[in-house]
């Protein structure tokens, strides 16, 4: 495991490790609005997000003494079922994200360039008809920060990102979507890079 020696004297350890969080769209929740990552702990209906959900221990912070290089960032969703069907290709062709650190704004632009492409998966002549769709490549990156572009996020400091979806962007019926009853549609926003933490 990598070790490095900060100029104030300080040694930590550097460990491969992404920054994720996700939001859960629930059924009767429409896209239009603003949603933060990295912003809280809890779910829409407040209940604990596990560890599928996020890593983080701290809304919106890294725990002390610890910092991440930001090298990367992807946006991630899978949904099941016909009728949720406009859901993903919506939120790619219509929404935006912006990484903020504190308030200085590091990344904005729309979803398809930190999602990547969009599949779909068909199958019929069942009882029902069978579709998966997923969001953004499997173990890809579509977003890349390298050499001096990459960002570094210090201790304590204030993050998010925001994913924006303004009404007046969407047609009627895209404004009209919601996951189906019984159904949701799970969002992961990952931060790809480098945790640096102090040496136990």
């Amino acid at each position: 495991m990598p070790i490095v020696t900060l100029d104030s004297g300080d040694v930590r350890d550097e460990i491969r490790q992404m920054q994720y969080d996700s939001y859960r769209l629930m059924p009767g929740e429409f896209l239009p609005g603003v949603r933060r990552f990295f912003a809280t702990l809890s779910n829409p209906d407040q209940s604990p997000k596990s560890i599928l959900m996020t890593n983080q221990t701290q809304a919106g912070l890294l725990p002390v003494a610890t910092s991440f290089r930001i090298q990367g960032m992807a946006f991630d969703a899978q949904s099941e079922g016909a009728p949720n069907i406009g859901i993903l290709p919506t939120v790619v062709a219509k929404t935006s994200l912006n990484l903020l650190l504190g308030v200085k704004n590091y990344w904005t632009g729309p979803t398809r360039f930190a999602a990547g492409r969009m599949q779909n998966t068909y199958a019929a002549g069942t009882a029902a008809d069978y579709i998966h769709q997923q969001m953004g490549e499997a173990a890809v990156q579509p977003l890349v920060f390298q050499g001096f572009h990459v960002i570094d996020l210090p201790s304590q400091q204030n993050f998010q990102v925001q994913w924006a979806c303004e009404r007046s962007d969407l047609t009627d019926v895209q404004a009209a979507l919601t996951p189906a009853a019984g159904s949701d549609v799970l969002f992961c926003l990952s931060l790809k890079g480098i945790l640096r933490r102090p040496v136990q």
